[in-house]
This record gives C-alpha cells, sequence and structure tokens, in this order.
C-alpha cells in the first residue's frame, strides 16, 4: 500500500475510433451528418484500418475528419458548455423573481391591513354595529398576523446573511423595541430595494449575454474548437452582468420613445444582450468631462439701416443714360447748358468768390 496515488494513463483514441465515437454521439443528439462525411469514415472503419485504405481514400477520411471536428462537433460542445450556463442563470433567476414578488405581496397585504386597522380604530362605531366592527377588526388582526408570519418566513435568508456582519461589528446597536408590523415593513423594504436594484438587474443582464452568445453559437456556418469558442464568449458574460446592473443608472430612455415603456428589469436583459448600449452612454459621459470649452463666437456686424439715401447723379462723373427711356436725352437735359451758363455768369460777376472747378459747376 503506497501513500501517493497511482496515476493511471489512458491511451488516447485513434483517428478512426474517435471519428465512429464522434458520428455516434452525433447521432444521438439528433444532429444530421452530411453523407460526403460520413461515408469516407465508414469505409475506413469496414477495412478496419487507416493504414489498409488506399491513398484517395485516406485523404477523403482526413478531410471529412477535419470537418467533423470543426464544423459539426466543436461547435455542439460549445453551445452545450453555454446551454448548461443558460439554464443555471435561469434557474437562479425564476428562484429570485418568485422570492422578489413574494416579498412585494407580502409588503402591499401589510401596508393594506395596517391602514384598514388604523381607519377602523379611529371611526367610531355606529350603535348597533359595534359587533361587526370588532368581527372586522379581528379579522383584519388575523390578517396581519398571517402577512407577519409570512414576513418572518421570507426574512429567514436575509436574516442569517445579516448575522455575518455581526463578525465585522456591523450586526451590533442598540436594541429598541417597536412594533412587529413596523419592523416586518421596514425588512420588507430594504429586501426588496436590494434585490429590485441589484441582484435581478445582475441577473437578467448575465441572461440577455447568454442569449446573445447562443444566438451567434447558432449560426450554421461557425466553425472552429470547443476551447477557442468557449475562450472567444468567455468574458461576454460578465461584461452583460456589468452592462445589466449599470443599465439603471446609465440608461435613461426618452419619453415617449419604445424603451421608456421597458421596465428596469427589461432594460437590463436588452443592456446584457447588446453591451455596446451601455457602452456608448459612458462614452458620451466621458465624452462629456473631457472635452475642450468652446470659442467664444465673433462678434457679428451690425447691419446697414433700412432706409439709405441714394447717390445724387449730378455727383457721378460717369453716370449713364437708363436705357429704359430710349436713346435720345429727355427735354430737361436740353435746358441744362443754358442754366449752367446762366450760373457762371453770375459766378464771374461776384469778386469775392474764387472761380468754381468743373465739379462743383455740375454740382451747383
Amino acid at each position: 500500500m503506497s501513500f501517493w496515488p497511482v496515476k493511471t494513463t489512458t491511451t488516447k483514441p485513434g483517428p478512426l475510433e474517435a471519428a465512429r465515437v464522434s458520428i455516434r454521439e452525433l447521432s444521438e443528439l439528433g444532429i444530421d451528418i452530411p453523407s460526403h462525411i460520413a461515408s469516407p469514415i465508414i469505409e475506413v472503419q469496414r477495412l478496419g484500418d487507416l493504414k489498409d485504405a488506399p491513398p484517395e481514400l485516406q485523404q477523403q477520411f482526413w478531410t471529412a475528419y477535419g470537418t467533423l471536428n470543426s464544423k459539426i462537433k466543436s461547435p455542439e460542445e460549445a453551445k452545450r458548455y453555454y446551454r448548461r450556463f443558460f439554464y443555471a442563470i435561469l434557474s437562479a433567476l425564476l428562484l429570485l423573481q418568485l422570492y422578489y414578488s413574494s416579498f412585494i405581496t407580502v409588503q402591499k397585504g401589510l401596508l393594506d391591513v395596517s391602514s384598514k386597522i388604523e381607519a377602523a380604530e379611529i371611526a367610531p362605531a355606529a350603535d348597533g354595529r359595534a359587533d361587526k366592527a370588532d368581527a372586522k377588526k379581528n379579522d383584519l388582526y388575523e390578517k396581519r398576523k398571517t402577512y407577519l408570519n409570512a414576513t418572518e418566513y421570507l426574512m429567514g435568508i436575509p436574516r442569517k446573511f445579516g448575522g455575518l456582519l455581526a463578525v465585522i461589528g456591523l450586526g451590533s446597536g442598540p436594541q429598541t423595541i417597536n412594533r412587529p408590523e413596523v419592523v416586518a415593513q421596514v425588512e420588507l423594504d430594504l429586501a426588496t430595494s436590494f434585490a429590485g436594484s441589484f441582484l435581478l438587474p445582475l441577473l437578467y443582464g448575465m441572461l440577455g449575454a447568454i442569449a446573445f452568445v447562443l444566438r451567434r453559437l447558432s449560426d450554421e456556418t461557425l466553425s472552429g474548437e470547443a476551447r477557442t469558442l468557449k475562450r472567444r464568449y468567455s468574458l461576454r458574460v460578465p461584461i452583460g452582468a456589468l452592462s445589466g446592473l449599470a443599465a439603471g443608472w446609465l440608461l435613461q430612455p426618452a419619453s415617449g420613445s419604445v424603451t421608456a415603456s421597458l421596465s428596469p428589469f427589461a432594460l437590463a436583459f436588452v443592456a446584457g444582450y447588446s453591451a455596446d448600449l451601455v457602452f456608448a452612454a459612458m462614452d458620451r459621459i466621458v465624452a462629456a468631462f473631457s472635452a475642450p470649452p468652446s470659442a467664444p463666437a465673433a462678434p457679428q456686424p451690425d447691419p446697414p439701416p433700412p432706409d439709405q439715401p441714394k447717390a445724387d447723379p449730378a455727383n457721378q462723373d460717369d453716370a449713364q443714360p437708363d436705357p429704359a427711356q430710349g436713346a435720345g436725352p429727355p427735354a430737361d437735359k436740353k435746358k441744362e447748358p443754358a442754366a449752367r451758363g446762366d450760373r457762371q455768369e453770375q459766378a464771374q460777376e461776384s469778386s469775392d468768390t474764387p472761380m468754381p472747378s468743373s465739379r462743383a459747376q455740375a454740382n451747383l
């Protein structure tokens, strides 16, 4: 008898035996194997040994063997792996969702019964109806007691978890005597807040990520080794969990849009299925903090006044006649030389005033 375990070496099956086992496993799963893949393997198996097969049959066998492992068997192994992962997450999600729904139901029922009891105690009973009022109060008391018992049952696991906090000094505190219904209401409120804000969005995000992976693996053209396929999508699940958890923090759907009608859990599932939504929101937030300040706008020139006096045609030396008035000069321009000559004679008679220039004469 030895203290060290004896390592047993297992012989690796040959390619012919491995191909035969793979065909059998895939056939049991109901997967259709094409004839051009199964025929060479069956022919070599009939011969008994791969060495006895002719070269063409050996080439066909290796081609079929590689196609069988890379395009049929490996994707099926990856699908099987993530399918088991999907069932585990779905089971945990359904249990937690049932637990959360029970919390919500008991919380609403306890609050409703407490308000009815307070209203019954305040309202005075009419004459002749005191017995009925007392019977109604007793029924309400019994109903509240039932809800309190349900709270004790539901809070069993959270209280055990909270008892672990006493190890690090967070479970001890001043003990106060409160009404049982008030304590139950606070405990239910804390439990629903924690489960609805953290645990359920986390699981819904993981479920959305697994749905994305299974959709990609269902592609018939997908190929590669099972280990490679598992590694390719291994980070998708934690990314989906993080996206589902952060969806309620970063994604704010616009009012009136399709996403505005989604519940927080549905939004977490969508964020886990497509993590790009959360990453795009994070990039926008980072860009808002890291964007440089915009430069001040240049001052715009003042617009010209609407009513601006037109230039006098007499001040323009190169004034052209209006072509719409015809080729001949108007009658007023025929009298202009005589009037200009009279103005010149009057200017020459004055000895104090110098002789004006031609432009000044035109202005006159």
